[in-house]
């Protein structure tokens, strides 16, 4: 396959992928496995594993790793930027949309329309990765734990903590099944990939948090590259930590606008982070003078720092991956994150529907519920939901 091929590949997958990480890894999957057969199924398994235990957003991991695969670093880097672009492209059409357009009147009512079906969504994901677990009474009281714990602590450690002590439960819980190394000195030479790695997130982390640099292009980077290489889970993990950040502390968004933000980036194609992308356009077009050239800056700044660290932070990893896969205390760990992001995802649901929508009422209710009914048994695609219910609260005005 040729780069231009592989590009627009790729393009297209990344165009027609509505539905969040998970809708565009299956297209992923369809096009490269099922339909034109370049890479096996097993290869596209290992990069979903690797993508839901390492930081950053799941989706956009794997379509830079299977450019990788393909045609090495220049395929990561022509993969990456086709599988982004539509959705970037029709982010910052919205953001200059709704950065203008405010005040138009029904567009509030829209989004109040929109926001019970994003908490259904969200809901649903979780539900359907408590599905797969086995030991559900054990799983469940994990997950309550999680959220708990994410309601309680403040700032970033409200997202590391409760993995870490789900990680460590699990690992203590399931303790019987972990194996000694057979041969630590070829574990050892086997973990040069994620040395490298590591070295460069310590590297990119210390010239992020010490640089003299105080433009508002440069904070943007340092939030998201931050994200993208602390945060595990994908997509509606970073949910509750971006409204920590952009919300609480650097005060960027109002807590309206970030709902609406992730309601965006719900009817967009591609991964929900592209969320990153309106708060970019926003800042850049503030700070900039109301100039679409600096919204398009900014936007550009937050979705590379957001999507390329934890990309690159992948391929690396990958030269360990077959290790990795086989030591059962880092499996036993990885699980209880799992389940612990699970917590986090409600807690995600949590704040649309209970803290972040305006008028909480029966109608909101009923919809998030029935929502996630239709979700759940009849398949319906998220995008008819929003799109309907969207417009159920233009005319009715929740």
């Amino acid at each position: 396959m040729g780069y231009l091929k592989l590009f627009f590949t790729f393009l297209k997958t990344g165009t027609i992928s509505f539905g969040g990480y998970m809708m565009l890894i299956a297209m992923i999957q369809y096009e490269f496995s099922e339909r034109k057969k370049i890479i096996r199924k097993k290869k596209i398994l290992d990069a979903i594993t690797m993508a839901s235990f390492l930081p950053g957003p799941m989706a956009i991991n794997v379509a830079s790793y299977i450019g990788f695969i393909i045609k090495g670093w220049k395929g990561a880097v022509v993969s990456f930027i086709a599988v982004l672009l539509p959705s970037f492209i029709i982010m910052v059409i919205f953001s200059h949309l709704y950065l203008n357009s405010k005040n138009i009147p029904g567009f509030s009512s829209f989004f109040d329309g929109v926001m019970p079906v994003v908490a259904a969504v969200i809901f649903s994901v979780a539900f359907n990765i408590f599905k797969d677990f086995k030991d559900k009474t054990f799983c469940f009281l994990l997950v309550i734990l999680s959220f708990v714990l994410t309601s309680l602590i403040k700032g970033y450690i409200s997202i590391i903590l409760p993995l870490v002590i789900c990680g460590v439960t699990n690992l203590v819980y399931n303790g019987d099944k972990i194996k000694k190394i057979t041969n630590p000195k070829k574990a050892f030479l086997r973990v040069k990939g994620i040395i490298i790695a590591g070295l460069i997130m310590f590297l990119l982390f210390v010239f992020l948090n010490n640089a003299p640099i105080t433009s508002i292009e440069f904070n943007l980077a340092k939030v998201f590259a931050n994200i993208s290489l602390t945060l595990f889970g994908g997509g509606y993990v970073f949910i509750p930590y971006l409204d920590k950040i952009v919300v609480e502390q650097m005060d960027w968004l109002t807590k309206r606008e970030f709902i609406d933000s992730i309601a965006m980036g719900q009817i967009t194609p591609g991964p929900i982070l592209i969320t990153a992308t309106f708060i970019g356009y926003k800042l850049g077009y503030i700070f900039g003078g109301n100039t679409i050239i600096n919204g398009v800056f900014g936007a550009f700044v937050a979705t590379i720092s957001i999507f390329l660290p934890s990309s690159v932070v992948i391929i690396f990893f990958s030269r360990v991956y077959y290790f990795i896969k086989k030591n059962m205390t880092v499996k036993l760990i990885i699980k209880g994150f799992k389940i612990g992001i699970i917590g986090l995802i409600c807690y995600s649901g949590y704040i649309i529907m209970f803290e972040q929508l305006e008028s909480l009422n029966i109608l909101s209710l009923s919809i998030c519920l029935f929502s996630f009914i239709l979700l759940n048994k009849i398949k319906v695609h998220p995008l008819f939901l929003i799109i309907t219910f969207g417009l159920l609260g233009y005319f009715l005005e929740i």
